[in-house]
C-alpha cells in the first residue's frame, strides 16, 4: 500500500523530514503546519525534486479546519491510505508555575489536534476499510522530566487514544500505531535544552549532551531516522502491527 498520506506539523523536524522521505519512496503527500511559509517551502522542495506535495496552512486545534481539510485532501488525492499525527508544541515550565493557559494551549495542539486529526482520517478510511495510521509520541512519555509535565502527559494521554483506536478500527482494515522518539536534533530540543539548561542554571547544550550520553547507540537521533520507522509502519511490511507504542530512540528509555 503506497498511496496517498497527510502529515500535520509537516513544516519542520519529524515533519518535514517524513514528507520528504515519503515523497522519495513514491507516497503523494498532502502536508500541513500553522506556518505557512515553511509548509510551502517543504511542498516545493518535493514538487521541484520530482514528487507529489499538496500543502496548506493549517492549526490542529481548530477542529472544524482541520476536518475540512482532511476531507479536502482526501477528495484531492482519491483517497488516503496513510496519516501521520506529527503537529506538536512544548512548554518549558516547573509544575508549580503552570498556569490553567498553559495547560490548555499544549494540550489544545497536542492531544485535541491530534484527535482532531485522526477521527475524520478514520472515518474516510472507515469508507475503504483500509488504512495506517501512525501517531507521534514521545520517549517523554514514558518517564518523567524536569519542567515538561504537560507536555509528558499529553503524550502520555496519546498512547490511550492509540489502543482504543487500534482496538476499535483494527476489525475494519484500519492499522494504528504510535511512536515515541528520544533526544532528536529538532528545533523542539534546542527548545528544551535551551530553557531547561536556563532553569538549571547550566550552559547552552549541556542538557541535550547529558541524554545524549544516556543513549546506548551514542548519538542524537535524527529525524531522518523518525522518517524511516514511521514509513515502515505505513507500509504493508508492518501489516501486522497495530496498536502499539514503539520506544524508537536508540535505547535512551527501555520499557
Amino acid at each position: 500500500m503506497k498511496q496517498a498520506v497527510a502529515i500535520t506539523g509537516a513544516g519542520q523536524g519529524i515533519g518535514r523530514s517524513t514528507a520528504l522521505y515519503l515523497a522519495r519512496d513514491g507516497w503523494t503527500v498532502a502536508i500541513s503546519d500553522i506556518n505557512t511559509s515553511a509548509v510551502d517551502t517543504v511542498a516545493a522542495e518535493i514538487n521541484e525534486a520530482g514528487g507529489h506535495a499538496i500543502s496548506r496552512s493549517l492549526d490542529v486545534s481548530d477542529a472544524e479546519a482541520t476536518r475540512l481539510w482532511v476531507e479536502e485532501m482526501d477528495d484531492l488525492v482519491g483517497g488516503l491510505s496513510g496519516a501521520v499525527a506529527n503537529a506538536g508544541v512544548m512548554r518549558v515550565k516547573p509544575f508549580l508555575e503552570l498556569t490553567p493557559e498553559i495547560w490548555r494551549d499544549v494540550m489544545a495542539v497536542n492531544l485535541d489536534g491530534t484527535f482532531h486529526f485522526v477521527h475524520p482520517v478514520s472515518q474516510r478510511m472507515a469508507t475503504r476499510g483500509y488504512g495506517s495510521i501512525v501517531i507521534l509520541a514521545s520517549a517523554s512519555s514514558r518517564m518523567p522530566s524536569f519542567a515538561t509535565s504537560v507536555y509528558n502527559t499529553s503524550k502520555t494521554a496519546l498512547h490511550g487514544l492509540t489502543r482504543v483506536m487500534a482496538l476499535e478500527l483494527g476489525p475494519i482494515g484500519i492499522r494504528v500505531n504510535a511512536v515515541s522518539p528520544g533526544v532528536v536534533d529538532t528545533p523542539m530540543w534546542e527548545l528544551i535544552d535551551r530553557e531547561r539548561a536556563a532553569l538549571l542554571g547550566k550552559d547552552p547544550g549541556e542538557v541535550m549532551a547529558e541524554a545524549v550520553r544516556r543513549i546506548p547507540l551514542g548519538r542524537v537521533e535524527t529525524p531522518e531516522d523518525v522518517a524511516g520507522f514511521v514509513a515502515y509502519l505505513l507500509s504493508d511490511e508492518a501489516n501486522y502491527m497495530t496498536g502499539q507504542n514503539i520506544s524508537y530512540d536508540g535505547g535512551f528509555v527501555m520499557p
